[in-house]
């Protein structure tokens, strides 16, 4: 009997939604991969790499790259770090005797003698600090610090920061606070409701954007607009989630609502849930948003797979798709946290926690990821048909010196992956220069018939060397329709 195919080409559908379908290309799961390449292949990204080495010891919430040329770091114990230039070490300049810095911004405004400078805010629970730009580079702060400058009503959470509206506003609890231009300070600039508390905003045209939360324990988060004209918001919208944590502008504005790892779309007028991040839980930080080579990108917490996520495309004719673009050096994705993300130099800065260690990361240009490729189940559409699963052919660019791929499948969603082997019995394709590799099922399903279950899902890990990665064109499954039994 002939052998029917099931072949992978294309993965530009990012990670899917149901292990079952996504749009053309998707597949199940991943991480480290490029999908968005010159060509339609499946390859290894960059890696990331530490550069803070042991000077950052608390988990930087917020990053400013100011426009003195250098790059701040606030961290969640108080401690304050700079990074002169993209290819000098970190240093701790300050710690606020406060505690937890929950916000941070660049803001220019007079100074009190009629001079506009720019000026460095950062916030605690219940106290706004700031210093002078131009004295952020030099190495006296703990006299350059205007300690305690305002007072807030307090929250021990978030005081995002963001200049909007040609003012500074802060989220504090129900309110927003305001520095305008003229160095004046609003404690209460917009008042909500009682019981709501914001947690991020963004501007957009001439109205500010925020996102608010009812507690830890309230499926119910709220948007809001003001345009600082008009006595309070203009318009307000639910979200049935745990809160609003984080908003992103890229092609168009998404929201990262509640624990669950919901990602909705929003344009003041129509909320839609458009994504959601893989694992059964996830949610974004404030400050662990940007945009980096034309894709949003955001740093996933509280999931089994942490790391940070591009959703979006390159090219109009692309689909929106969802990638694990990054795994931080440390090379976990559970019970890690993902702090703050952004772009300074040109270069990806992303904070991180892994227990009681610290770090920023940032791309290495020099070295590739491990690759992770899972694929959707397959059936065939016929979920009720028995079929024999028997060869897997890899067809690739290739492959570099001391490279190699890997070869996974199951059988009717098995609990773990069987490792397929070549019909010379090697476990890994790494034969340098060979553009294409036959493996063969030989395990799972029955254990009388082995390869034999009416489902099938492939997955490839693959290994690079330096900055050469493995490249697959395609990969296509052999099997045979057996009956119904």
């Amino acid at each position: 009997m002939a052998l029917n195919a099931y072949k992978i080409q294309g993965f530009r559908g990012g990670i899917a939604d149901d292990p079952h379908q996504g749009v053309r290309e998707a597949f199940q799961f991943g991480y480290g991969l490029n999908i968005r390449g010159e060509e339609n292949t499946l390859k290894c990204n960059q890696a990331l790499k530490k550069d803070s080495l042991t000077t950052v010891t608390d988990l930087i919430l917020f990053f400013v790259p100011a426009s003195n040329g250098q790059l701040y770091g606030f961290g969640d114990t108080g401690n304050v770090y700079r990074k002169a230039t993209p290819t000098s070490a970190w240093e701790l300049v300050y710690t606020d005797a406060n505690g937890k810095i929950t916000g941070a911004a660049e803001y220019t405004n007079n100074d009190g003698s009629d001079n506009y400078v720019p000026y460095l805010y950062w916030m605690t629970e219940t106290k706004v600090s700031r210093i002078l730009l131009s004295k952020a580079d030099e190495s006296n702060w703990a006299t350059d610090v205007e300690h305690d400058w305002q007072s807030l009503n307090g929250d021990p959470a978030w005081h995002t920061a963001v200049e909007a509206l040609g003012v500074l506003l802060i989220c504090d609890a129900q309110n927003l606070a305001m520095v305008d231009y003229e160095g004046g300070f609003n404690l209460e600039a917009l008042d909500v409701p009682k019981g709501h508390r914001h947690k991020v905003l963004v501007s957009q045209d001439q109205l500010v954007l925020l996102g608010s939360h009812k507690g830890d324990k309230v499926e119910e988060g709220w948007l809001w607009t003001w345009d600082k004209i008009q006595p309070s918001w203009i318009q307000r919208r639910m979200v049935a989630e745990r809160g609003v944590n984080a908003m992103m502008q890229g092609e168009f504005l998404t929201i990262q609502a509640g624990i669950k790892g919901a990602l909705y779309f929003w344009d003041t007028a129509t909320l839609m849930k458009i994504k959601k991040f893989p694992g059964t839980y996830g949610w974004v930080n404030p400050g662990a948003v940007c945009n980096y080579g034309g894709l949003p990108l955001y740093g996933l917490n509280g999931s089994e797979k942490c790391g940070v996520y591009s959703y979006g495309r390159i090219n109009k004719n692309d689909p929106y798709a969802l990638n694990l673009e990054y795994i931080p050096s440390h090379g976990k994705m559970e019970d890690v946290s993902i702090g703050a993300l952004t772009v300074y130099g040109d270069e990806l800065f992303v904070s991180w926690q892994d227990g009681a260690t610290f770090g920023v990361d940032v791309i290495d240009e020099d070295n590739k990821a491990e690759g992770r490729f899972e694929g959707l189940i397959f059936d065939g559409g016929e979920t009720f048909t028995q079929k024999g699963f028997r060869h897997i052919k890899l067809l690739t660019k290739a492959l570099p010196a001391d490279c190699s791929i890997e070869v996974y499948y199951k059988v009717n969603q098995e609990a773990t992956w069987q490792l397929a082997t070549m019909q010379d019995g090697a476990e890994l394709f790494d034969k340098v220069g060979q553009t294409k590799a036959i493996f063969t099922i030989e395990t799972g399903g029955d254990e009388d018939n082995p390869g034999e279950g009416e489902d099938y899902e492939l997955a490839v890990s693959l290994h690079p060397n330096g900055n050469d990665t493995p490249e697959i064109i395609s990969a296509t499954t052999y099997f045979e329709p057996l009956g119904i039994l």
